[in-house]
């Protein structure tokens, strides 16, 4: 057989590869500041601002990776590049202006209330990191690897329906049977996921901390059925050379 779309499927899942893994639990900001003495209380105002120094400085360097490889993410739409980028940079500026102003605070209540919104804020890790990753993964498969892969079981069924009626066997049609199913299956998943990543807020997130997980299950399960997709698509080939 022809490679006949063979170069688009062995490459069709690659721009899909989601980097959605465990997003870092957040240490609660009061912790380590409560109780305070009139005694203790410089102590206690270093430590915080130390420890914002530090919490504010990790995001402003995961900000700063992140905004470049998302401007050149082809895989998004311009629109949600546009929305992830305002998200991005509207975190970037308050992590810089919050380290500027904890590090300016004289006492240890007001510098323990800025320090706290570091987190509830923003939720740089738990919200606006993932949903740039999910929105580029689902934007992926929606645009690019479901499409490939219906465009190649099209040609596939008039392969078997045609040319090749001679190789036709019902393992190969069950294959191919299966192979629509998981595309179906992958398209249900994967859209308007990219919306619903996109519309979270970190009160959202506040309020339920699952709140992203449907979300990244979502991608997951779209992800897992266009591979099982394409691993059809690479049967029916093998048995047609």
């Amino acid at each position: 057989m022809r490679p006949i779309f063979r170069t688009a499927l062995v490459s069709t899942l690659t721009i899909a590869a989601l980097a959605a893994g465990a997003v870092p639990a957040m240490a609660s900001p009061t912790d380590s500041v409560a109780g305070d003495s009139a005694a203790a209380a410089p102590a206690r105002l270093s430590a915080i601002q130390a420890s914002a120094a530090a919490k504010t400085s990790a995001r402003i360097a995961s900000l700063n990776s992140a905004i470049p490889r998302v401007t050149a993410n082809r895989a998004l739409s311009d629109a949600e590049r546009s929305t992830i980028l305002g998200t991005l940079n509207a975190d970037l500026a308050a992590m810089k202006s919050l380290a500027a102003k904890i590090a300016a605070d004289t006492d240890a209540a007001t510098a323990r209330t800025d320090y706290a919104s570091i987190f509830t804020g923003y939720r740089v890790y738990a919200v606006a990191l993932p949903q740039a990753h999910f929105a580029a993964a689902a934007d992926a498969l929606t645009d690019t690897v479901i499409p490939r892969l219906t465009a190649a079981e099209s040609k596939l069924a008039a392969a078997l329906a045609g040319k090749y009626a001679s190789k036709s066997t019902p393992e190969l049609q069950a294959k191919l049977a299966d192979m629509t199913t998981q595309i179906a299956a992958a398209t249900a998943a994967a859209d308007g996921t990219a919306a619903r990543a996109l519309a979270v807020t970190p009160s959202d997130y506040n309020a339920n901390h699952a709140v992203m997980a449907p979300i990244r299950a979502s991608i997951a399960s779209a992800h897992a059925a266009a591979k099982l997709a394409r691993a059809d698509a690479k049967s029916i080939m093998a048995a047609l050379k």
